[in-house]
């Protein structure tokens, strides 16, 4: 006698857990955006809750997914930043120890996910938002989305005052010209698995900024650029304050890489910045002065970052940060800071109307 089996295939979901998944691996980077806009455009009714089996694969794609995304974009490298003060060299998983590594994610990214499936996020009466307390992790998966909703300007302009955005400090370094408003508290930045997030996401965050730069010539409009360029400003005196306060510059390292790259060039000049500002401009001389002078809100940041490796320079041998202190001239050195932060002082000393010469 023989008994039949049951048939194995995929496991069953619903059209909506269907569409859901397909719109989390397109936010994850698994899908191109052509085939699954369609369904974050789409609306379609939320059932009262997901299968357990829909929960299950969504969970192994956000576990599986965000570590690849950590490990591609720098934890792979052998780099060297601080643990326990003193300089360490190797890839993330080499440096950190586990319990520093693990991501655990909260409800808001499956609570985000079921809104964007039945909802059209440019056209919806439910104005679902997260709640505060979002984990690390939870962070890191926002940081993904907003990277490929992004491309869309319309669903990009409709998420930048949800708070799992607009209070998300990795969306707002990556992203700081996109919103405006208070920027969030960086404190957090600089304890647990967040200091992981931010040692593998530093190659991520130079390229936005080096790509944000570039493209400020391209503004003509001179109030977005005073609007864009006050909220970077505070955006990045804050982050770097916290990681003064932290004693973690190396966790800053990608404003000074960015900068080298951006100030490489020989003959650049005010116009990298400004030179695509129409017409006179705001009345009076005083408020056209400062809107270019926060359009470099980023090479500005060089004067802090310099004082950083002035004090390096006197901390001596056997005080409890020499070792510390070492990295950061080392990252200073080797981004040739002198000549960079030279640089960035002359551009802002040709804005001052005083100055003769």
């Amino acid at each position: 006698m023989t008994t039949a089996l049951a048939p194995t295939g995929p496991p069953a979901v619903s059209r909506f857990e269907y569409n859901m998944l397909r719109i989390l691996r397109f936010l994850v980077g698994q899908m191109p955006a052509d085939q699954a806009m369609n369904l974050v455009y789409a609306k379609l009714p939320a059932p009262p809750c997901l299968s357990r089996v829909c929960v299950r694969i969504a969970q192994d794609t956000l576990a599986k997914a965000s570590v690849l995304h950590l490990a591609e974009s720098g934890g792979w490298r052998r780099e060297r930043f601080l643990v326990d003060r003193r300089p360490t060299e190797g890839r993330v998983w080499e440096r950190l120890p586990l319990e520093l590594r693990k991501l655990a994610f909260g409800p808001s990214p499956l609570a985000f996910l079921m809104w964007l499936t039945a909802e059209k996020p440019t056209d919806t009466s439910n104005r679902w938002d997260a709640p505060g307390g979002l984990t690390a992790a939870d962070e890191l998966f926002f940081l993904m989305a907003y990277d490929e909703l992004k491309a869309e300007p319309e669903v990009a302009q409709a998420l930048v005052e949800k708070h799992y955005f607009r209070g998300n400090p990795l969306v707002r370094l990556a992203y700081a010209g996109d919103f405006a408003g208070a920027v969030p508290d960086f404190t957090g930045c600089f304890t647990g698995t967040r200091v992981a997030i931010l040692e593998c996401l530093q190659p991520v965050f130079a390229k936005r900024w080096i790509r944000s730069e570039r493209a400020k010539g391209q503004i003509g409009d001179w109030k977005r650029m005073r609007r864009q360029g006050e909220v970077e400003l505070e955006t990045l005196r804050a982050f770097l304050k916290a990681a003064n306060e932290a004693r973690r510059p190396d966790l800053a390292r990608f404003v000074l890489v960015a900068n080298s790259v951006l100030l490489a060039p020989p003959e650049l000049g005010l116009g990298f910045w400004t030179g695509g500002l129409q017409g006179q401009g705001p009345g009076r001389l005083a408020d056209r002065i400062e809107t270019q002078r926060v359009a470099l809100a980023f090479p500005r940041q060089l004067e802090t970052l310099q004082s950083w490796e002035r004090q390096a320079r006197n901390v001596g041998y056997y005080e409890e940060d020499y070792a510390a202190s070492q990295l950061w001239k080392a990252d200073w050195e080797l981004a040739r800071g002198d000549t960079v932060a030279a640089k960035a002082r002359a551009l802002v000393e040709r804005l001052d109307p005083l100055r003769t010469g």
